[in-house]
């Protein structure tokens, strides 16, 4: 299992060297799960400014690998899309990509203020109810937790 980041992603060297290993002859890794913490800003730049594709995951379509896009935002789904990740990959032993789609709430780091290089997108990251308290308030709803 490799997890990225998905401004690192297509700029990773180790990301193809694995993934041309997943067919060799006489060596495999029997597939990689490989997982994009994907908050669609590379530190303050937007993704067409860091790749050519519309996708941090295009260079995964290299190896013809099955590529999950799933919503950070619905927890259950990422459960699910991760066990037919898993499912996928030992069945046939080949490479097979989870993005999980979010946001970053804070800074790349103590140096990096987001909504001064992308406003409109932190205007509306800012008015969002946090993961887990949408989740927490399902559970509580469908009686799974008191």
């Amino acid at each position: 299992m490799l997890v990225h980041g998905d401004s690192a992603f297509a700029g990773q060297g180790i990301v193809y060297e694995s993934l041309q290993m997943q067919s060799l002859v006489g060596y495999s890794p029997k597939g990689i799960i490989h997982i994009i913490v994907n908050n669609q800003i590379g530190f303050t730049t937007t993704p067409a400014e860091y790749r050519t594709g519309l996708y941090s995951t295009d260079v995964m379509k290299t190896v013809e690998a099955p590529i999950f896009h799933v919503n950070a935002d619905e927890p259950d789904m990422v459960d699910a899309v991760f066990r037919l990740a898993v499912d996928y990959r030992n069945a046939f032993h080949k490479d097979v990509m989870v993005d999980i789609i979010g946001y970053r709430v804070y800074g790349h780091n103590e140096l990096d203020e987001p909504r001064f290089t992308q406003p409109m997108m932190y205007q509306k990251i800012d008015k969002m109810i946090p993961v887990y308290k949408k989740y927490t308030d399902k559970l509580l709803k469908d009686g799974t937790i008191t």
